[in-house]
């Protein structure tokens, strides 16, 4: 994407990707204290794809959690990407520049063909051996090279028509110069409270501890897999390193080994319906202001 457009196109949906792994505790949500999550008794996952107990499992990418009905998904995140690009090009033509209409990546998770299919976020990580082979924790084609036209800034007049097109466009999508009215954040905050809850429960961290011994085994010390994928050594390199791709390798060896996907996935979803249940009324809001986001850019779209 060009420099310009880059600027053009402020995300509606960027909070869904604001908060990291790292940063669980800021984006907690604001509900009440609550003890784990019960699970029914282990079993097969239903065919609906929700678990009735702990499904064995290396991949839960296709599999949804309660608290997706209330969030964008990711094409529905290129549509209103699409939607403001277009709103912001018009309004610039109007002005007399030229910019065109850029469509935003239907991925925005950057994980390539191992990302999600019901969520935006891949907070269980890459789940895929062909993935860790190839490239290792990078996602794929490794990481992008430096941007020439990062230094470049635009004319003053030329950017303060282009931030006042994005305002315009995002009013015209959300009712909110900002793009931010009502409770944006609630159901974000929300997920990454439950991941948190769930990452610390007694259940996950037992099953990531035999991962740990898994990987110990193997000749690599990571005490979960967020470790791994997250070890400040592969950020260093655009392209993965023979180590990243053996560690990568020994991480899928040993979720295929310990079930470590499969009690996550069953933690945290137990996590998500117990939020659900105890915010009913402001997830329903929710996913009416999310219903009226899409219809917005359904009519710019068409």
């Amino acid at each position: 994407m060009n420099r310009r457009h880059t600027l053009a196109v402020s995300l509606l949906a960027g909070t869904l990707a604001a908060c990291g792994l790292a940063a669980l505790s800021a984006c907690s949500a604001d509900t009440p204290a609550a003890g784990p999550a019960a699970l029914p008794a282990a079993g097969p996952a239903t065919a609906a794809g929700t678990p009735s107990g702990v499904p064995v499992i290396v991949d839960a990418n296709d599999r949804p959690m309660p608290l997706d009905p209330y969030l964008l998904d990711p094409a529905q995140i290129a549509a209103i990407d699409k939607a403001q690009s277009v709103l912001v090009s018009r309004c610039m033509g109007r002005l007399g520049y030229d910019y065109p209409v850029t469509a935003e990546s239907a991925d925005p998770s950057g994980m390539g063909a191992d990302a999600p299919t019901t969520r935006v976020d891949g907070y269980f990580g890459f789940q895929s051996m062909s993935h860790a082979r190839k490239w290792g924790y990078h996602p794929e084609g490794g990481f992008p090279a430096a941007d020439d036209s990062a230094g470049t800034h635009l004319p003053a007049q030329e950017g303060a028509a282009l931030n006042g097109c994005a305002g315009q466009a995002r009013q015209s999508l959300t009712g909110s110069s900002t793009g931010d009215p009502g409770d944006p954040d609630f159901v974000v905050r929300l997920k990454f409270d439950t991941l948190g809850k769930g990452t610390q429960d007694p259940r996950t961290l037992a099953v990531f501890a035999k991962w740990s011994a898994c990987m110990k085994a193997k000749g690599h010390r990571y005490a979960d897999p967020m470790k791994a994928s997250g070890d400040p050594a592969w950020s260093r390199a655009r392209l993965p390193t023979p180590q990243e791709v053996a560690v990568a390798v020994a991480d899928q060896e040993c979720r295929r080994d310990t079930n470590v996907v499969g009690v996550w996935y069953a933690v945290d979803y137990g996590y998500q319906q117990q939020a659900v249940q105890q915010n009913s009324a402001r997830l329903a809001a929710a996913k009416a202001q999310m219903a009226a986001h899409l219809a917005a850019a359904d009519r710019v779209l068409h």
